[in-house]
């Protein structure tokens, strides 16, 4: 399945988007846009991943059991730690796709809820368990495609 993430607002605090898969639309929260002087992909585990398009895989661990993994090497995004070249020095990995409801939640990764909405003046997403059971009845098993994008003005 193709899936559209669409990030709307950059925040200093967060990173805020919809996310379509289907019929399904979903709230997301992600870390700010940190850039890695390295490379490409961003600041490992304090900034999102760059715009463009990504391999969404299943993952599975015991802390995020049955959520998806975005791979996209060009963009400095790989699966796990030990597939990033050695000698490249950049890169990351392990950016998933989980429940979360606070920037603070997500290490480098995205969070879906079913909106947005504020919390003692910081910006969450709300229902966030049961926006990624959602999400699991819509893509169930397999591999999708991912494309990240920002609306107009809104860096």
């Amino acid at each position: 399945m193709n899936i559209v993430l669409t990030r709307f607002a950059y925040h200093h605090t967060c990173t805020l988007g919809r996310l379509v898969a289907g019929d399904l639309e979903l709230a997301t929260i992600e870390r700010p846009w940190v850039p890695n002087p390295a490379g490409p992909g961003g600041k490992p585990r304090i900034s999102c991943v760059p715009d463009g398009e990504y391999r969404l895989i299943q993952h599975s661990s015991e802390r995020f059991p049955s959520v998806w993994a975005l791979i996209n090497p060009a963009l400095g995004v790989w699966y796990q730690p030990h597939d990033v070249p050695r000698a490249q020095g950049w890169g990351r990995s392990a950016v998933l796709i989980h429940a979360g409801n606070r920037v603070s939640d997500v290490i480098g990764c995205i969070a879906v809820g079913r909106k947005h909405g504020t919390q003692s003046g910081e910006s969450v997403v709300i229902s966030s368990q049961i926006a990624l059971g959602d999400l699991r009845g819509v893509l169930r098993l397999g591999e999708h495609q991912l494309l990240i994008e920002t609306t107009k003005g809104a860096r």
